[in-house]
């Protein structure tokens, strides 16, 4: 399989090829993109298991966003990403459900390196992904792992290089990443609670 050699450059190359640009002063995130990705509304379609993965639907405005379907799998890095990388059932496929994950990429590596952060290495095979579709593959990765109790951090390299990835809000950064980097990719099905009302509180 090819390979290709990254340079201390592949963040403009990135940026270049995800026809994202940087803001140059900090901007507003829209309402509807501030809802955290957190108790996510999972789709139903016969796939069964206590773990989730990651996949992409289009709702009927054309809006895409992640939603989270079952899996029957053990919660370590490796296997987690596997099935990820694996794509939708046929089932799921005919529901509309799909992968921003390019079919080509392959897994490096996934592992532990702190408690709370995993490593992922993956082929170059993901860039065939670009533009928000990056951003969407890139959302899935981290969502889908941080599904593992205890697991807050992603990093994520290319053939074991670390390089720049694309935020939510268009940002590049190589730190780690965290599902609160890609505010309102998935629809949250947590209800709208009532105000607590505190006693003694003046209204």
């Amino acid at each position: 399989m090819r390979r290709f050699v990254f340079t201390p450059v592949v963040g403009l190359a990135l940026l270049a090829g995800c026809g994202l640009d940087p803001d140059s002063a900090p901007r507003p995130i829209p309402a509807i993109e501030q809802r955290a990705p957190i108790d996510i509304e999972f789709v139903e379609v016969g796939t069964t298991g206590s773990g989730r993965i990651y996949l992409e639907r289009t709702d009927e405005t054309g809006r895409s966003f992640l939603t989270s379907v079952r899996r029957e799998l053990s919660l370590d890095p490796r296997t987690v990403m596997t099935a990820l990388l694996t794509g939708p059932t046929e089932a799921e496929q005919q529901v509309g459900l799909r992968t921003a994950v390019p079919r080509d990429t392959v897994l490096l590596d996934a592992r532990y390196v702190a408690t709370d952060l995993v490593k992922v290495d993956v082929s170059s095979e993901i860039f065939q992904a670009t533009g928000d579709d990056l951003v969407a593959a890139v959302a899935q990765i981290v969502l889908t792992l941080a599904e593992i109790d205890g697991v807050e951090r992603v990093s994520l390299a290319v053939d074991g290089a670390l390089v720049e990835w694309p935020r939510g809000d268009g940002s590049l950064t190589s730190e780690p990443l965290t599902i609160y980097d890609y505010p309102g990719r998935a629809v949250s099905s947590q209800p709208d609670y009532p105000a607590i009302v505190v006693a003694g509180a003046q209204p």
